[in-house]
């Protein structure tokens, strides 16, 4: 597997995460809500992204994308490895969502751009991110993920941190992830990590 030149990478990411837009910048009343998750098999990436009714959470469609995955997994740069994956099944659905949960740190990164930001200025889409753990920075007593300073996320459940992605302001994103529980995850990337893990059940690779 190629090494990834972590020094390119990492000034990639600075770069791009001058352009990260931290106010709201989507279609309203949002109509479509989507989410992404990626799993993996072997050398193989199993990207999935799910369109739901924002309002019901009825699941309109989902579509898959497997892709070899050639950039190993090192920390903080994640994204590189589950871009490809990730935006191939984005590109597939045949609604556009207004609105892309991704599984995956936004600002709460230490170059200020995780995932869910990459992948939102890449295909300038609107995106939050959400993830299971912190990767920087302290919460506050009022929930607020706080880095350099700044408020970056929000500590929404004991394994639910949002944060801004791309397009969608902190406290916009706050409640549209409210708005997309019906557990302790939001709906839309717990169907595409579901669906995500049977394609991967079923794969013979």
């Amino acid at each position: 597997m190629p090494r990834l030149n972590l020094k390119k990478a990492a000034y990639l990411q600075k770069r791009l995460a001058g352009k990260v837009i931290t106010i709201d910048d989507f279609n309203k009343p949002i109509k479509y809500i989507g989410g992404v998750d990626v799993a993996y098999k072997r050398r193989m990436g199993i990207g999935v992204a799910t369109l739901l009714e924002y309002d019901s959470m009825k699941l309109v469609e989902y579509k898959h994308y497997i892709t070899e995955v050639d950039v190993p997994y090192v920390p903080t740069f994640l994204a590189f490895r589950e871009i490809p994956p990730m935006v191939g099944a984005i590109e597939k659905l045949d609604k556009k969502p207004d609105i892309m949960l991704v599984d995956a740190h936004g600002l709460v990164h230490p170059r200020g751009l995780g995932a869910a930001s990459h992948i939102g200025v890449v295909l300038d889409i609107p995106t939050i991110g959400v993830a299971k753990s912190p990767l920087v920075g302290k919460v506050d007593e009022e929930g607020y993920i706080v880095y350099k300073g700044k408020k970056v996320g929000y500590k929404l459940g004991p394994r639910l941190y949002v944060s801004i992605g791309h397009r969608v302001s902190l406290e916009t994103a706050i409640e549209i992830v409210k708005n997309t529980l019906r557990n302790s995850i939001p709906e839309p990337t717990r169907l595409a990590h579901i669906y995500a893990n049977k394609l991967k059940k079923g794969m013979n690779t």
